[in-house]
């Protein structure tokens, strides 16, 4: 048996018999993460060879063997004959093999031959590499050499993996890298330079590049020198450039520039402080900031960017969606900078060789009339689209995934049109936001845009700036009235219809414009509402805002002010379609129902207003209104979202004792309950509003389609005004009685009124011809007695039976157009059994009788009062007042009127 040696210089090991080895190549292994050899210690190895030689010898004498068969295939004979072919003949070659077990003893001669010869050939090249091993071990060192391979081959693989790193990190610094890379890709050298000291491919035409600085005048400068001459070189561009040139001509420089040195720093917009850990000062962020020098002493010397940042990013607490820029985009940045840049000095500079070449003789102009290049302006312009354009992909982001959230779970869902952006436009981009549904079959209404009223001045210097320093030529630059209704509903396939609009634009050298629906009216009133300005001026900076973007907030904040022009176009057309007894008002972004009160038998007073009843407001998701009341009417609330807890005690006690799994008594049940009726009430009143305020939309002015537009939404309005009125009377009727009567009955009895023991719903009197409210009566219980008859029946059986009868004092509402009238009621009522339905036997209404307050006079005056919130009511300029000192006046009605009952 032969040894092999691994020695690279092919040197044979001497045995004990004086045999020479042959000298043969080893397969070595390398580890695939960092490039090593696969190393292992000789005992493993040894072991691991001697283990398999005996086991398979054990297998082979006594136990089974691992046999290889093959199986004849189905083509296999020609694909073996087929010279054109030998990969498929190899593939069905190794696709009929087959492995089994089989004991040496069954096998023919042919097949014991083969696996003898195949095992004795694998065992013996093992045995021969653990032969080569142990001979280079004896005769070598063979470690230091492994070693040292393992160290040259890891240097190899991590020069070559940090060399790509390297290159992609500075190839967006240093565009010229990648040609001039060498790589240390010669494992071989690296071998050579590690074990022998040297490295023999080093190539002999090498010429080193000499230091153009070593030979130039600015050597001969001292470190002030030099500094002194930088600081006046970008003093001079400054000042006889572009910043003098404008200030000059009185035009406003978008950027704020500050010099330390020789070293300008440009920043634009509204900083945001930031207090860093570890630093005493606060630190500064502007949306935009720029730093450039001059590298040149020469005329006309040229601005270097150094770097340009811009950043944008959403409020705290909301989601930029992971729009934050990579490298590649800020690289990408630079370098258009610096290309606008670049590109416009030059540009200049041929502008003015050709204007001198052909003005030659024309003494007239000067160099100090012609402009200068402008390549800060060039600078801001790309800096300044990006940040806007980065902007807008933040708030479409963040408005489309509102859409998936709450704002898209309901029927009147938003409807987003995602970043759109233009070319050889004034506007660069829009995202619109469609909220709420209106009524646009005659045409939407007119947008226009919001803005800050104390940044009016500044708005018009930049808009100034913007048309004097804009050099591109055939760009016309659109007015806020351009056609932004069109824009913002047209860019979205569908075109958006039947709901308001949010959208936000990015313009060319002004920025971020927002412009809603109706903003014509809200920015009417901007001026004299301070809450509206404050909802104007939070759009804005949830727009506008590098630091602060919000798409919820500004959502927000637009329907907080839509929703208070909506209310005012509401109350603006309904007093002339209502009676005179109902006064309307708005409070911020909701509408005050209130009346005045009349008492049967109560001549009424002159110092008494109306009461407020209930408000209705609007809904910042979907733009409905919404009833609310006041918190101390706990018994309407409930009956106004027919609530069991509003049930007396006999009413839930006949519920609970119906089948719960016939149909028929459920039904009875529902129909049975009073806040059911109030329920219905208060729904079909908030639908006919709804509809009166789709009709209205948010006031100002609409784009009409045709000129029949104007008429017919007239008449639509005035269609859904009626059947607000009917539905306005009764609710005033309930709240009035579940209401205020309700409380009345219990500041002067103390005992809590109930609403459903009149025996449901009167009907109209026979005698005055008085439409009472839909709704059964609110009762109080003045007395009641049980009634024991005895009766036969037709077999002659005496039949017992008890009842009860009951005597109840209340009160009722009439509404017409001429009032609303509250009546004493006096009615009795007969219970068969304590979960029957009550059974009225009789009723009359009674004349309530004026007593004294129960407030003195003079403590009224003491009294501490709230500012009211409200307006002045639609009718007649009358103010309003709470529901607490009509309390208190009707329940002294209610006293005295109970005193002479008795």
């Amino acid at each position: 048996m032969s040894r092999q040696s691994p020695i690279p210089t092919g040197r044979a090991a001497a045995t004990d018999d004086e045999e020479h080895v042959i000298p043969r190549r080893l397969d070595l292994s390398l580890n695939p993460e960092d490039g090593s050899l696969m190393t292992a210690p000789l005992l493993s190895v040894l072991m691991a060879v001697t283990d398999s030689l005996y086991s398979d010898l054990y297998h082979m004498a006594q136990g089974e063997v691992d046999v290889t068969s093959s199986l004849p295939v189905a083509g296999a004979d020609d694909a073996e004959e087929s010279e054109d072919q030998p990969q498929a003949a190899a593939a069905t070659a190794v696709a009929s093999q087959t492995m089994k077990k089989e004991k040496m003893s069954n096998l023919s001669f042919a097949q014991r031959r083969h696996e003898l010869s195949w095992r004795l050939m694998s065992h013996g090249k093992s045995l021969t590499h653990v032969a080569a091993l142990t001979a280079a071990a004896a005769s070598a060192d063979l470690a230091t050499s492994t070693q040292v391979s393992t160290k040259a081959l890891q240097h190899a693989r991590t020069a070559w993996v940090q060399a790509d790193e390297a290159q992609d990190a500075l190839f967006f610094f240093h565009a010229q890298l990648f040609p001039a890379r060498q790589a240390p890709h010669d494992v071989y050298g690296a071998m050579d330079l590690l074990l022998k000291g040297s490295w023999p491919d080093m190539p002999q035409d090498l010429q080193l590049l000499v230091d153009r600085y070593e030979n130039s005048p600015e050597k001969a400068w001292s470190y002030g020198e030099t500094g002194e001459r930088w600081q006046m070189a970008v003093r001079e561009k400054l000042l006889l450039g572009e910043m003098g040139w404008m200030r000059s001509k009185g035009i406003s420089v978008p950027w704020k520039i500050s010099l330390r040195g020789g070293v300008v720093r440009l920043v634009h917009g509204t900083p945001k402080t930031m207090v860093v850990d570890g630093q005493e000062t606060p630190k500064k962020t502007y949306p935009m900031e720029a730093v450039l020098t001059v590298l040149d002493t020469s005329a006309p010397a040229n601005w270097t960017l150094v770097s340009v940042e811009v950043h944008a990013q959403a409020k705290t607490g909301q989601s930029n969606h992971q729009l934050d820029t990579s490298n590649r985009q800020r690289f990408d940045l630079h370098r258009l900078c610096a290309l606008s840049m670049a590109r416009e000095e030059a540009r200049n500079y041929h502008h003015n060789n050709r204007q001198r070449q052909d003005d030659d003789d024309d003494d007239d102009i000067s160099d100090g009339n012609k402009p200068p290049a402008r390549p800060l302006h060039a600078l801001f312009q790309v800096a300044h689209t990006f940040c806007l354009s980065w902007q807008l992909e933040i708030l479409s982001a963040q408005a489309q995934a509102l859409r998936k959230g709450v704002w898209g779970s309901s029927s009147s869902s938003i409807v987003v049109t995602p970043a759109q952006f233009f070319q050889n436009r004034s506007i660069l981009g829009i995202v619109s936001i469609s909220f709420w549904s209106i009524d646009d079959r005659y045409g939407p209404p007119c947008m226009g845009d919001l803005h800050d009223a104390a940044a009016e001045d500044e708005e018009e210097d930049a808009i100034t700036t913007a048309k004097e320093s804009s050099s591109s030529p055939g760009i016309k630059h659109q007015s806020s009235s351009d056609s932004v209704s069109t824009v913002s509903r047209s860019i979205n396939e569908p075109s958006v219809t039947n709901q308001l609009t949010l959208s936000v634009r990015a313009e060319a050298n002004l920025g971020i414009r927002v412009s809603l629906s109706g903003a014509e009216t809200i920015m009417e009133f901007a001026s004299a509402q301070p809450h509206t300005r404050a909802a104007i001026q939070q759009l804005l900076n949830a727009t506008s805002n590098p630091f602060c973007l919000s798409a919820s907030e500004a959502l927000l904040a637009a329907t907080h002010l839509c929703a208070e022009r909506k209310c005012q176009a509401m109350v603006k057309v309904l007093p002339d379609f209502l009676p005179h007894w109902i006064h309307l008002s708005m409070d911020r972004a909701s509408i005050v129902v209130a009346a005045n009160i009349e008492y049967d038998g109560v001549v009424p007073s002159e110092k008494r207003g109306p009461v407020v009843l209930f408000r209705l407001t609007c809904e910042a998701r979907t733009g409905s209104f919404i009833p609310t009341f006041s918190r101390s009417t706990q018994l309407l609330q409930l009956m106004a979202c027919n609530d069991l807890k509003a049930a007396n005690e006999s009413s839930t006690l006949r519920i609970a004792s119906l089948a719960n799994h016939r149909r028929a008594s459920r039904a009875v049940g529902a129909s049975m309950a009073t806040g059911r009726a109030v329920r219905d009430a208060f729904q079909g009143m908030i639908r006919s509003v709804n509809v009166l305020g789709q009709r209205t939309g948010v006031g100002g002015s609409w784009k009409d389609k045709d000129d029949m537009s104007s008429s017919l939404r007239l008449r639509a309005v005035q269609t859904a005004c009626k059947d607000v009125k009917v539905s306005l009377q009764n609710c005033c009727g309930m709240a009035a009685m579940y209401g205020l009567a309700a409380l009345s009955f219990g500041v002067a009895t103390g005992v809590s009124a109930i609403p459903d023991m009149a025996g449901g719903i009167l009907e109209p009197n026979r005698s005055n011809g008085k439409k009472f409210v839909p709704a059964p009566p609110l009762t109080l219980l003045i007395d009641q007695h049980m009634i024991e008859t005895t009766q036969r029946t037709s077999d002659g059986d005496k039949t017992q039976k008890i009842y009860t009868e009951q005597e109840l004092f209340g009160t009722c509402c009439a509404v017409d157009d001429a009032a609303l009238t509250v009546y004493g009621l006096k009615v009795n009522t007969r219970l068969d059994t304590p979960s029957s339905v009550p059974n009225r036997t009789s009723w009359e209404l009674k004349r309530l009788q004026s007593g004294p307050h129960l407030v003195p006079m003079e403590a009224e005056d003491t009294r501490p009062t709230k500012r009211a919130r409200v307006e002045e009511s639609s009718n007649g300029g009358v103010v309003a007042h709470g529901m607490t000192q009509e309390v208190e006046y009707f329940a002294s009605i209610l006293s005295n009127t109970l005193e002479m009952e008795r």
